[in-house]
């Protein structure tokens, strides 16, 4: 009988490597929106429609990612993987060789539902390879490497825009070259099987645990859709407090992202601790942060306070992915992750619709939703602790 094969340094990096695709997708892209309006201003509604480019593989995640998750838990992880992770590049370079708008988001669909199965994938990979210890670890090299990575794909991709305005889809092309790489280190882990039906003596089979799920997809909404309040609109609130130059706006985004890094220590640090411990920590660096903003006292203080935010923000998807991978039965793996993705990325999606609806009850002033925001965070860090186990954590903090 062979021995189980045991994770190390290659399917540390497969993970870490797959976990840049969901932000290449939208980071490559934010370089040529304006390119993008000019070569297609034929195009009825391509103001409107030129952000939905960006936006659409989001979209897709969200609608195909529990179908993704019950695949990966029937017929396994690598050779969905593997497929998935190849639509992705086909998808994402199809723009650079059909010129015709159709054919472009045509090319983002594509990527779009490569990126649902290649993200619940690599969540259920990260908790078959990888126990509690490592498994931090790994997460944290997650949010350690996508900031660099992210700034690396923005300044590529407008320098290629200036060359030719549909040059950057080639960047697409890596996620090619990261198939290969899984194709030679990623394996099939070993699986909890369910006992037969008809087995006697075997316990009856686990039931989906939906009341769990319902917890987990809950929480990730909620805290993605207040997530994504800064990454949407920040630039609008800086353009509110009077910094109108697109170089600004770019170099103060980019001095206080180097927040999220710093987040994903502090979740290293704080791994060990229970799961309310780490929600409070990162509800309030996050409420600590947008109230900072929304307070409007000033350029200085909004940087120290956006820093704060992207403090919590470093530590958002380890604590959320961390959490559901700890209460997951590794039987329904696949499937949990493929509802938290869904719920993550309609999160994203929804928080536009938040915000609007915070303006029109605050009297539209932008900063006054970044206040409110920051306020609700907090209330919920305080509740966290002060109901012990309590809010998202109770499932955790049973065992």
């Amino acid at each position: 009988m062979q021995a189980a094969r045991t994770a190390g340094l290659a399917q540390g990096l497969v993970i870490v490597v797959i976990g840049l695709l969901p932000m290449m997708a939208i980071v490559t892209l934010m370089p040529i929106v304006p390119a993008l309006v000019k070569n297609f201003q034929h195009v009825p509604g391509i103001q409107t429609l030129a952000p939905l480019v960006l936006s659409a593989p989001g979209l897709c995640v969200a609608l195909f990612s529990p179908f993704a998750g019950a695949l990966t838990d029937r017929i396994g992880r690598r050779r969905l993987l593997l497929i998935f992770t190849t639509l992705y590049g086909l998808g994402g370079v199809l723009p650079f060789f059909l010129d015709s708008f159709e054919a472009l988001f045509a090319g983002r669909l594509l990527l779009g539902v490569g990126e649902a199965f290649i993200l619940t994938v690599g969540n259920a990979l990260l908790g078959d390879y990888f126990q509690k210890e490592e498994r931090a670890k790994w997460l944290m090299w997650q949010s350690l490497v996508g900031p660099g990575a992210g700034v690396l794909l923005i300044t590529s991709s407008g320098h290629l825009s200036m060359i030719q305005w549909n040059l950057p889809f080639l960047i697409y092309g890596l996620a090619l070259v990261m198939a290969a790489f899984a194709f030679f280190t990623a394996y099939e882990p070993p699986r909890a099987q369910a006992p037969g039906v008809n087995e006697p003596g075997t316990a009856t089979i686990m039931a989906f645990p939906s009341g769990l799920m319902v917890r987990i997809a809950a929480t990730t909404f909620v805290l993605s859709a207040i997530y994504f309040v800064y990454t949407l609109q920040f630039s609008l609130a800086l353009d509110q407090m009077g910094i109108k130059r697109g170089g600004d706006l770019g170099l103060y985004t980019g001095l206080v992202s180097l927040g999220v890094p710093v987040g994903a220590l502090v979740y290293k640090l704080l791994s060990k601790r229970s799961v309310a411990t780490q929600f409070s920590a990162l509800f309030a660096l996050l409420g600590l942060g947008l109230t900072g903003i929304g307070l409007d006292q000033g350029l200085g203080v909004a940087l120290v306070a956006a820093f704060v935010q992207q403090l919590g923000a470093g530590m958002a998807i380890p604590v959320l992915v961390g959490w559901s991978l700890r209460e997951l039965p590794e039987r329904f793996r696949g499937r949990g992750m493929g509802w938290w993705c869904s719920a993550f990325f309609l999160g994203q999606f929804v928080s536009p619709l938040y915000v609007t609806l915070v303006r029109g009850w605050v009297g539209g002033n932008l900063l006054h939703v970044f206040l409110v925001s920051g306020v609700i965070c907090l209330v919920i860090a305080v509740g966290q602790q002060w109901v012990g186990r309590g809010g998202p954590a109770r499932t955790a903090l049973a065992r």
